[in-house]
């Protein structure tokens, strides 16, 4: 299966880093082909310029600028997003991503007033994030990473996409035997991906 990992962490020595080389390592292992794309790495531009939001519906120029971008997204089979909690959001250069690439006629299409999926070549979809905050307080808050990630996301794959989530949170406070855990959990879950 070809696998796109969508990495988005600025630091090589961060925990997110090191989940990301667990998510890559262990879907090689597992026999996948993986398109590993680091938004920091690449010098991804998440800014959705005047003239993007202008083109947005014109599908015939809509893709231009982020061309290389929705090939790899369209190519694949599978989908892995690799990255911190902040704000109780995706990291600004994540959420640049999903508002430059997922277009009309990428992640969706529009026929006659109808919307239906655009990635149906996507399988399969995980997570793999950490949060600062204590599991309670994203819940009463309703957990928005979550829920864009198991919705949000779900919609505009294959009807039949299977989804996975694995969180670690309040970061700040757990135990290296927690953390340990955690990373090994992920890279069990790729094995099996």
């Amino acid at each position: 299966m070809k696998v796109h990992v969508i990495y988005a962490h600025p630091l090589k020595e961060s925990l997110a880093s090191r989940l990301h080389d667990t998510v890559v390592a262990s879907l090689l292992e597992a026999g996948h082909t993986v398109d590993d794309l680091d938004l920091y790495a690449e010098g991804f531009d998440p800014v959705l310029s005047a003239e993007d939001r202008r083109d947005y519906h014109d599908l015939s120029v809509n893709r231009s600028r982020v061309a290389p971008y929705v090939d790899r997204l369209m190519s694949c089979d599978a989908l892995v997003l690799c990255h911190p909690v902040w704000n109780f959001g995706w990291p600004a250069i994540l959420k640049g991503y999903f508002d430059r690439v997922f277009l009309p006629d990428v992640s969706f299409k529009l026929q006659d007033g109808q919307l239906s999926p655009g990635l149906t070549n996507i399988r399969k979809l995980a997570t793999v994030t950490t949060y600062g905050s204590k599991r309670w307080r994203a819940m009463v808050l309703g957990d928005p990473p979550r829920r864009n990630a198991t919705r949000f996301l779900r919609v505009v794959c294959n009807p039949r996409v299977k989804v996975k989530y694995h969180a670690l949170y309040d970061i700040n406070n757990v135990t290296n035997e927690r953390t340990e855990a955690f990373i090994e959990q992920v890279r069990m879950s790729m094995l099996r991906f």
